[in-house]
């Protein structure tokens, strides 16, 4: 959670963790909700039928039935028909008609209705039912409750399913072409999402589509948009799974040598890569970490340059400070090593 709103704060003025929780939970403008790669991202609230239906056109149908299975604590859950997947699906969806429920009390909801079968498997994860169907609604706590999409977004309205994932296409290559059909498929999608998919899919709309040359590299952007403005000096803090960091696949670009030996070093770096890791970025590149710690009412923040700091990247990385301490309501305290 920290991270996605950190994410809104390095890219919109004079937003607040309140401001986004605020509209998440109160004004539901943005929901939470799993999508790209079947992870949790924030989406205005009136789009998430399209990454929904973009999402499903690229992955496998939802299962008929389930086959017995060991969860990651050792607990066998037994095989499930036909039937019973149908029967535990439209329980869990009763179950949360008009309301919003933790993890625990949907699964009592659903044993009440169909029996103990399906408890194990719903405490462990909802993926199995519904999960297309979920997202999520206001917490309690630090736990998080569960909700119908199509009850608490206002306005749902479907999406034709290929016609939503050549949007997503169109929306990628806007924000990060140039790019290949490769690029596109890294980011987006599962395994399900082959190559050959994935090359349909930019050539189903190759008439919108321009081919350029990058440093010897084809790739392509929308048809027109060669137009890259000069790159803004600028100073940012990025937090973990930033998407940034995960739509930019010219990683020896993003992350040049000195970053990545700090990414080698640092006990997240070894087992996530950078995707995981928190990067202080100049001007659209790593130059090298930071960390963050909420202390009382002050947010402390140690940052470990690769590079040595100009005197004006250092007036920026205080600016930077200051605007994530306004963000969180909290006093800043920067520590640079």
């Amino acid at each position: 959670m920290a991270a996605a709103e950190l994410s809104l704060c390095a890219r919109a003025e004079r937003v607040t963790q309140q401001g986004v929780r605020d509209a998440l939970w109160e004004r539901r403008e943005l929901v939470k909700a799993w999508t790209i790669r079947g992870t949790l991202h924030f989406h205005p609230a009136d789009e998430l039928p399209l990454w929904y239906a973009a999402t499903q056109a690229v992955s496998p149908p939802d299962p008929q039935e389930l086959e017995a299975w060991v969860d990651p604590k050792g607990q066998l859950h037994p095989a499930l028909g036909p039937d019973d997947v149908d029967e535990i699906r439209g329980a869990v969806l009763d179950a949360l008609d008009g309301r919003s429920l933790l993890r625990e009390e949907l699964a009592a909801e659903v044993v009440r209705r169909v029996g103990p079968k399906a408890q194990g498997r719903l405490l462990s994860g909802f993926a199995f039912f519904g999960g297309a169907e979920l997202c999520q609604g206001p917490p309690q706590g630090s736990k998080i409750t569960l909700a119908r999409s199509d009850q608490w977004v206002e306005r749902w309205e479907d999406v034709d399913e290929q016609e939503a994932l050549r949007e997503v296409c169109r929306r990628y290559l806007r924000t990060y072409g140039p790019a290949t059909a490769k690029e596109f498929r890294e980011w987006f999608a599962s395994r399900q999402f082959k190559p050959d998919d994935a090359r349909a899919l930019f050539d189903s709309i190759g008439s919108e589509l321009e081919a350029v040359d990058v440093e010897g590299h084809a790739a392509f952007v929308l048809a027109g948009d060669t137009d890259f403005p000069h790159p803004a000096a600028n100073v940012r803090l990025l937090p973990e799974y930033d998407v940034y960091v995960m739509g930019f696949r010219e990683r020896d670009q993003l992350v040049p040598e000195e970053a990545r030996n700090q990414v080698a070093a640092h006990g997240r770096g070894k087992y996530e890569g950078p995707a995981g890791i928190r990067f202080l970025m100049i001007d659209g590149v790593a130059a090298g970490l930071w960390e963050r710690k909420k202390r009382g009412k002050r947010i402390e923040l140690r940052v470990t340059p690769s590079r040595e700091l100009t005197r004006a990247q250092r007036a920026e990385l205080d600016i930077e400070t200051e605007r994530i301490g306004a963000f969180l309501a909290l006093e800043p305290m920067l520590t640079v090593e």
